[in-house]
């Protein structure tokens, strides 16, 4: 019994680092890998509770009463609850179960999964490798003009690797790339650890730190080339905000100088290759000659500020989705049913709206989006509750972090493009909230020590 429990666990932690490493390539794979979870999840379960065994290994790290449990249950009662009436029904209650349902889930079965820190840091290290061949596709694409596996052509110069869109490419980079970082400062303590090592060694801790550190560089060269505005936001506010999370002065001092050369560099990248940003053309012949005096290079009467905070078309989704609202205030026109909605309502332009806040409100209305005030709320505090638990183990508080930068960085893109409708974005935050809710129960995991 205990070697079919062992069997059925093990199958989850592979079907998870399958899903990390097949995120950005595959929604069938993803979903074989929740799937496969799931079943063994649920196989593991029905064998517990036919077996006396310690009431730890049956309990979860993660305690559904809690505020943030509450609000989930809410949320979900509510879609539910409005399946009636909402503008297609078959769609809401078909992505209840396969979205909502299924993310939630996701998040729970991860943190039932990473229960240790060497599970925790193959986690990171399938992750590192899944971004290492995400940056390689980016570059393979950029320099041959499309991407290896879906032969996605460059777009004004931008890359997308091996999402549909920049953008999406921008929230995938972001979301990571704290972790990222923080994973490069405490390298020497979890590399020797994860390899099996009982004391540091140095050479094999330099080499891993170099991979990483160049890691990070391709990925911030990336997200540059994706040419993302919100994109690059989110990734000044969440590299500030980790900065101050560590309480590091010169950190977020050396941070803020790296942003400004990033911003300057791909700043002047972006207008020379993004014609789509100006209402009204170049000059034909025109030519971008930064210089001190004009930073941008760009001609007399037009303003580099105005063209990067440019909504770029979006104040129409967002007008879009502030009239769907208005016909449905308070319930909305049901989950997940705001495309088929647009269609019916002949608006011209079927597109999501491109902020997550209205997205919500447009489909579940103005209780949905207090409910989903209460869950980002009740996350906050349990994400403050998580670091505070931490704050005495360096590796575990710098990568909560990390995670916690990543999970902001998210949310703020999602205020600016459509991150709340992609499924490969979804997973991934609902991913690192898993992973950094699971910190609480490895810091407790007294049997395991780092290297000092």
């Amino acid at each position: 019994m205990n070697k079919t429990l062992i069997i059925c666990d093990r199958v989850m932690y592979g079907a998870l680092l399958g899903m990390i490493f097949v995120l950005p390539y595959s929604l069938a794979l993803i979903e074989m890998c929740q799937v496969t979870m799931m079943l063994a999840w649920a196989s593991k379960s029905f064998l517990l509770c036919k077996t006396p065994v310690h009431q730890a290994a049956r309990t979860p790290s993660f305690n559904f009463s809690s505020g943030m449990g509450w609000s989930l249950i809410a949320i979900g009662l509510l879609i539910v609850l409005t399946v009636p009436f909402s503008h297609y029904p078959s769609v809401s209650i078909k992505k209840f179960f396969t979205r909502f349902v299924q993310q939630i889930f996701l998040m729970y079965l991860v943190i039932e999964i990473i229960r240790s820190r060497r599970r925790l840091y193959g986690v990171l290290a399938v992750l590192f490798l899944t971004f290492c061949f995400v940056i390689i596709d980016a570059m393979v694409q950029l320099g041959w003009g499309h991407n290896i596996i879906h032969h996605t052509p460059l777009s004004f110069g931008r890359v997308t690797g091996p999402m549909n869109h920049p953008n999406d490419m921008g929230t995938l980079l972001v979301t990571a790339l704290p972790v990222v970082l923080v994973s490069i400062i405490t390298s020497r303590t979890w590399i020797p650890f994860l390899l099996g090592s009982k004391s540091p060694c140095e050479k094999t801790s330099s080499i891993g730190t170099g991979i990483i550190f160049l890691l990070f560089l391709l990925m911030v060269i990336a997200l540059g080339l994706t040419s993302s505005r919100g994109a690059w936001v989110a990734f000044a506010v969440s590299m500030v905000t980790l900065g101050v999370y560590l309480k590091s002065p010169k950190l977020t001092a050396l941070i803020i100088v790296i942003l400004a050369v990033f911003l300057w560099g791909f700043g002047v990248h972006c207008l020379s290759t993004r014609s789509d940003m100006y209402s009204v053309s170049l000059p034909q012949g025109s030519v971008i000659h930064p210089s001190f005096s004009n930073p941008f290079g760009l001609p007399g009467g037009y303003s580099a500020l105005g063209l990067f905070m440019g909504p770029s078309g979006r104040e129409f989704y967002w007008n879009t989705a502030i009239d769907v609202f208005k016909h449905y205030p308070w319930f909305g026109c049901g989950y997940s049913a705001y495309m088929q909605t647009l269609s019916d309502l002949h608006v011209g332009h079927v597109e999501y709206p491109h902020n997550s806040v209205l997205h919500i409100a447009a489909e579940l209305g103005a209780v949905g989006l207090v409910l989903y005030g209460w869950f980002f709320t009740a996350l906050f505090l349990q994400i403050k509750n998580v670091l505070r638990t931490v704050s005495h183990e360096r590796d575990l508080f710098l990568l909560g972090c990390g995670l916690s930068s990543g999970i902001l960085a998210w949310f703020i893109h999602g205020l600016m493009d459509t991150a709340w409708a992609s499924l490969q974005l979804s997973v991934l935050w609902w991913l690192f909230i898993g992973i950094l809710l699971s910190l609480g129960f490895i810091s407790s995991n007294k049997g395991e020590k780092l290297c000092p």
